[in-house]
């Protein structure tokens, strides 16, 4: 069963992204993930990592709590809710540098 967090994470993803110029295949593509991880984002299979949420809100133009909190503001867990704030708190350099720390703790894994 999906948390029900999640599956509005992933409904609303599947409606931003249909509503859109952009297919899942784009999509992919900007976020630098195979087509497959897009559509299970958008089915509520997978949850997208960090770093591909913010790829995500930027390729979609919109900002990364349209994508948590929607139109309804369902907040994520605690420590999402936490570590989203504290992102929206750093500066674009600040961002990239946690980020990049993310990622080589993660071993560059993606979604």
């Amino acid at each position: 069963m999906i948390d029900p967090r999640l599956r509005k994470l992933a409904e609303r993803i599947d409606d931003l992204i249909g509503r859109s110029p952009y297919t899942p295949a784009d999509i992919a593509r900007q976020v630098g993930v195979d087509k497959s991880a897009v559509s299970r984002w958008m089915s509520g299979e997978r949850t997208p990592t960090m770093k591909n949420l913010i790829d995500l809100a930027d390729t979609l133009q919109v900002e990364i709590t349209a994508l948590w909190d929607g139109p309804e503001a369902l907040p994520a867990t605690p420590e999402q809710k936490a570590m989203l704030q504290r992102m929206g708190e750093m500066t674009p350099e600040q961002q990239q540098a946690f980020l990049a720390l993310a990622a080589s703790i993660m071993g560059g894994q993606k979604s």
